[in-house]
């Protein structure tokens, strides 16, 4: 938690003052594998939905709100679409474009939804493979560039040092995923009142019974409960701001115990 509290102290005084020091590529980021695909909501031309990363890279700046990512590989991020006749097919992610909202903890996937469209679809969600990693878009004025030597190791043993982790975090990672569902829910449906929001959670819990555990839905149902008060207080944003927030407080304690093994980079 005090990391996390650090983190976001870092870039708001960076934000407020200006302070900038020399370009480098920073972290490459984990994207967490999805148990079932993450609708996209769309609106003013855009659709979008946020996922889950960890930081790979503790020698690597933290990257600023805002920060360009690209998926290592192309097939670790999948295209759902729906067409108007409600079936399916899965597609190569041709223009997602991934940006980082605050820090390592997070990613919003954005595509045009001019795209979907165009592809005769109604919607579209996006799928998440395992072992999938973010690389940072490249600039021209890069004064410490990721080789390839680094993104090789960083996606490759470090990765799989990252899913390890992952996998025996059961309730942890469950209570982050369906957070993140939850969060992402109230994008494609703006729930106005509380008790349309409780609907909606509920919802979520009977739609996503892949990687969910009865400890992991407990666990989101007491932040649902903290973040009341925000809901009370700031309405629908600071409710949902709460809920990220707090989902990103259980990911940051999985991070953590990535640094912490010794098999780290090997």
């Amino acid at each position: 938690m005090r990391r996390v509290l650090h983190v976001l102290s870092l870039v708001a005084v960076a934000t407020l003052t200006g302070i900038s020091g020399a370009i480098a590529a920073p972290q490459i980021l984990a994207l967490i594998e999805t148990a079932e695909p993450t609708q996209l909501a769309c609106s003013d031309g855009v659709c979008q939905a946020e996922f889950s990363t960890m930081c790979l890279q503790r020698n690597r700046e933290i990257p600023k709100p805002g920060t360009a990512y690209a998926p290592a590989t192309a097939d670790s991020v999948t295209l759902v679409i729906t067409r108007a006749d409600g079936t399916t097919a899965r597609v190569a992610a041709a223009g997602l474009r991934f940006t980082v909202p605050y820090n390592y903890l997070s990613a919003v996937a954005t595509v045009p939804e001019a795209t979907i469209r165009a592809l005769g679809a109604t919607g579209a969600a996006v799928v998440i493979a395992p072992l999938a990693s973010l690389i940072p878009e490249p600039k021209a004025n890069d004064t410490n560039p990721l080789t390839a030597d680094e993104i090789a190791t960083v996606i490759g043993p470090m990765r799989a040092v990252a899913h390890r982790v992952v996998e025996h975090a059961t309730d942890t990672i469950a209570a982050v995923r369906a957070a993140n569902r939850y969060a992402n829910a109230l994008l494609v449906e703006p729930a106005a009142t509380p008790a349309d929001r409780q609907a909606l959670w509920q919802k979520v819990v009977a739609a996503s019974r892949a990687g969910s555990t009865a400890a992991g839905i407990a666990r989101v149902e007491q932040i649902i409960d903290t973040c009341r008060f925000y809901d009370e207080h700031r309405g629908f944003e600071g409710f949902r701001g709460c809920l990220r927030y707090r989902r990103d407080l259980m990911l940051d304690s999985i991070n953590d115990t990535y640094w912490r093994r010794k098999d780290l980079g090997s």
